[in-house]
């Protein structure tokens, strides 16, 4: 029988991180994780930490009036959130 194979990472053991040697290796490893959460901070950012939706602007919140008052109901308006 052979001996026992080395893996960098048993399964279900410790998580080992790659092996990035020197800054500029580490630099070209986290550009693109930075650039992604920027681009999703630029786009999800007033949602998620501002609480601004787009339906309470002025101009979506005079439509959904005006769609309640011609069927007569107030659905539009009573399932927004509120802050």
């Amino acid at each position: 029988m052979a001996g026992a194979a080395h893996h960098p990472r048993a399964p279900g053991g410790p998580f080992v991180p790659p092996k990035v040697h020197g800054r500029w290796g580490a630099k070209l490893m986290m550009a693109p994780v930075w650039f992604f959460v920027m681009y999703r901070m630029y786009h999800d950012g007033p949602h998620h930490f501002l609480h601004k939706h787009q339906w309470e602007e002025p101009k979506h919140l005079a439509y959904l009036e005006e769609v309640d008052k011609k069927f007569g109901t107030t659905y539009a308006t009573d399932n927004m959130h509120h802050h």
